[in-house]
């Protein structure tokens, strides 16, 4: 059965990672643009890793050691990412049983989320899943997709949430907001940039109206 995309806020959620090669360093890498706070245990951590740490110092706490099942106490999310299959077992099984979110990589039956393939501008994000079956297959989806998408979209995006709520006091009905929001899009397209917000401004004061 195909699993449901929440979107969920993470900044300031604490997530732990259980392992510190290539495959962790993947996932922490993905998650830290999102605000999360991520603690990883190991007993050796890439370099890549501690490279990361150090770009996100207020973020990131790396203990280098074996984990420890106190470790998983008060997370939001956990992310098993070690070669000991029991461990990871262990991991999960807790984890269900304490209601705490968890991810065991390349294993989909101990998971109780998966992590989306990502396309991201700003604050602009799709995320797409295979329900497991094939990574692969998704991460050829994101790069045909990726390229649709126009690269300003992320910064037109940004501008209509600050113009917003000169939308709403300018417009009282939603069908006016949405013939506004929609010509400020297509003269976006038209021109292959973003509105300025000047511009966006401009376009309510002319007392903006469609038939």
């Amino acid at each position: 059965m195909a699993y449901f995309p929440f979107f969920v806020e993470l900044e300031g959620k604490e997530c732990l990672v259980v392992g510190g090669g290539d495959v962790a360093f993947r996932k922490i890498r993905e998650l830290l643009p999102f605000g999360v706070n991520i603690t990883v245990v190991s007993l050796e951590i890439c370099e890549s890793i501690c490279n990361l740490a150090g770009e996100y110092p207020g973020q990131m706490k790396l203990l280098y050691r074996e984990y420890k099942k106190a470790d998983l106490e008060q997370k939001f999310f956990v992310i098993a990412a070690t070669d000991d299959e029991q461990c990871n077992r262990e991991i999960s099984e807790y984890c269900r049983q304490e209601k705490i979110l968890v991810n065991v990589v390349d294993d989909k039956e101990k998971c109780s989320f998966y992590f989306p393939s990502l396309v991201k501008q700003k604050d602009i994000v799709a995320g797409f899943s295979s329900g497991g079956n094939s990574p692969a297959l998704i991460k050829e989806l994101r790069r045909e997709l990726q390229g649709q998408i126009p690269e300003y979209f992320g910064e037109l995006n940004e501008r209509l949430g600050q113009i917003r709520p000169q939308v709403r006091a300018a417009f009282a009905t939603e069908q006016q907001r949405k013939q506004y929001y929609d010509q400020v899009i297509h003269k976006s397209r038209k021109e292959s940039r973003a509105l300025s917000i000047q511009e966006m401004e401009e376009l309510i004061h002319k007392g903006f109206t469609q038939s």
